[in-house]
């Protein structure tokens, strides 16, 4: 386009002015068609805008440079010249007069007479956004020097409008994803919140076993920041090992997207243990496959304590009901049975080889009365005298009912009382008797060799604790979790009633305290009873 002509000028000025121009201005659009009206010399311009969804037609109008009119109008893309331009998407320019019917959407705005009219329409991209058009030159007919300049400045409009669109679009792209950042914020933070505060240990693992992500709980096990775990082979920082735990679950989780639970024992000390449950769950990928696990560890320590109170409570509640219906059945004849044996006893000289027998009756008529009355004792509800009570002079007391046992099964005996130790409140003959059942029992277990029987007290917080070990035979792993029910024994035949350590086990309760067991098969057993000092 030369630059010399004068509307060349004034075309190029207009575009590059257009460009820096605020297109949401709606003075913008009176200045380019007033503009486009001086250049052209037409008594009307209009720019039309097809809205962005296509659907409606804004039409904007400058009369003989005065006013600006605009309308808005549904567009059915049919009946006019204009309607013709953007269908075609090529200029037009008419210089005969017609009758505004012919102008179609466009005649619908204009209240004069068409004597001639050129329109171009606005293309980017060979998508249509409008048409720019030019009415009724002032000075004989349009040219196809006026028709290149109106569809240069139509170029011009086209990419203003298309580039103010394209910013619209991305002003609201950069909102919505500003608020899906702040939204992803948030649920990060809230389930990052929710990681860090659940009262278990969770951690996540790859393949590899490094740990992808670890919760504040587990962190403060080993005294660790999270941060300082992620990136670390799971066994090695949390378990100090150097290789895959043995009873490690979690490979049949990345392996075969199975999810597992394991028990796992922890001692903390000689007598206080943890229990845990540890399960693993499998992450999946878009393909379907495992790329991570989630391992979950649970105390489940009171748990366990508290299952196996309830199952003592109920078994309890069975022999209650078994006892309350046999006991004064066996007791008549029983004490039948004694106080005649007694009778003969005194009748039969002590040389008569029948007072062996005599004898052997009395000794099995008062261990099966013994037997009830354990079983009595079981289930009743007795009367407790609580008084403060040394803990090392009852176990003392106990012993010196015992000391013909050791002679006789040549076993070391080694007690060692903590000096100083607390009182607590208990009943001194029912810790006796739990000091005798726990001592009887550790002898029944030394088999034949140098054995030792080892009895310790100490205060341990706010509690008295008091172990008795023996080095004997130790129980086996599938009797240990029965050992405190009634009638269950793992003595030989004709050794033991089942009853001792169910009796210890209701005292040790009625006292506010617990049992611990701990037995390893050749290498012996150690019961501990825990008693709470009174505040």
């Amino acid at each position: 386009m030369p630059r010399k002509h004068p509307q060349d000028r004034a075309a190029v000025r207009l575009l590059a002015q257009l460009i820096n121009a605020n297109w949401g201005d709606s003075t913008t659009q009176e200045w380019l068609l007033e503009s486009l009206g001086h250049i052209l010399g037409v008594e009307a311009s209009l720019l039309l805008l097809l809205s962005e969804d296509g659907h409606k037609l804004v039409i904007k109008d400058c009369l003989n440079g005065k006013s600006l009119h605009q309308y808005q109008m549904q567009f059915d893309g049919e009946g006019g010249w204009i309607e013709a331009c953007l269908h075609n998407k090529e200029p037009q320019c008419w210089n005969t007069p017609f009758a505004l019917p012919q102008m179609g959407i466009l005649g619908q705005s204009l209240g004069q007479p068409v004597s001639s009219l050129i329109c171009a329409p606005l293309l980017v991209e060979d998508q249509t956004l409008g048409v720019l058009a030019a009415l009724n030159k002032s000075q004989g007919d349009f040219n196809a020097h006026d028709l290149e300049l109106l569809e240069h400045i139509a170029s011009g409009i086209a990419h203003v409008v298309h580039n103010m669109r394209l910013i619209q679009q991305l002003k609201v792209a950069n909102a919505d994803l500003e608020v899906s950042h702040w939204q992803l914020l948030r649920s990060r933070n809230t389930l990052r919140a929710l990681f860090d505060s659940l009262p278990a240990s969770i951690y996540i693992i790859d393949p590899k076993f490094t740990l992808m992500a670890v919760n504040m709980y587990r962190a403060n096990q080993i005294n660790l920041p999270p941060n300082r775990l992620v990136g670390q082979r799971c066994y090695e920082v949390l378990y100090q090992k150097d290789d895959i735990c043995a009873d490690c679950r979690v490979l049949e989780t990345l392996r075969e997207g199975k999810t597992t639970t394991r028990s796992k024992r922890q001692w903390n000390g000689e007598d206080d243990a943890q229990e845990w449950e540890i399960s693993s769950f499998p992450i999946y990928d878009d393909q379907n496959q495992v790329i991570q696990a989630i391992l979950l560890e649970q105390d489940v320590t009171e748990k366990r304590r508290l299952e196996a109170t309830l199952a003592q409570s109920e078994k309890l509640a069975a022999v209650g009901q078994l006892a309350a219906g046999i006991a004064h059945e066996i007791n008549n004849p029983l004490t039948a049975i004694i106080a005649n044996a007694q009778l003969l006893q005194r009748e039969i000289q002590p040389e008569d080889e029948r007072q062996e027998l005599v004898d052997l009756i009395l000794r099995a008529g008062n261990r099966a009365s013994q037997v009830v009355r354990n079983l009595l004792d079981l289930v009743r509800k007795e009367q407790y005298e609580f008084t403060l009570t040394d803990i090392n002079e009852t176990i003392r007391q106990a012993l010196t009912f015992l000391q013909h046992e050791f002679i006789t099964h040549s076993v070391r005996l080694v007690f060692e009382a903590a000096p100083d130790l607390p009182r607590v409140m208990a009943s001194q003959d029912h810790l006796q008797g739990v000091w005798l059942n726990l001592i009887t029992n550790a002898l029944d277990a030394l088999e034949s060799g140098p054995n030792e029987i080892r009895i310790t007290t100490r205060q341990h917080g706010n509690e008295v604790r008091v172990t008795v070990a023996d080095t004997g035979k130790g129980i086996p792993p599938e009797r240990l979790s029965r050992i405190f029910e009634p009638f269950y024994t793992t003595k030989a035949p004709g050794r033991g009633t089942g009853l001792g350590l169910s009796v210890c086990h209701r005292v040790i309760k009625q006292h506010g305290g617990r049992i611990l067991v701990n037995s390893q098969i050749n290498v012996g057993t150690q019961f501990t009873v825990i008693l709470p000092i009174p505040q």
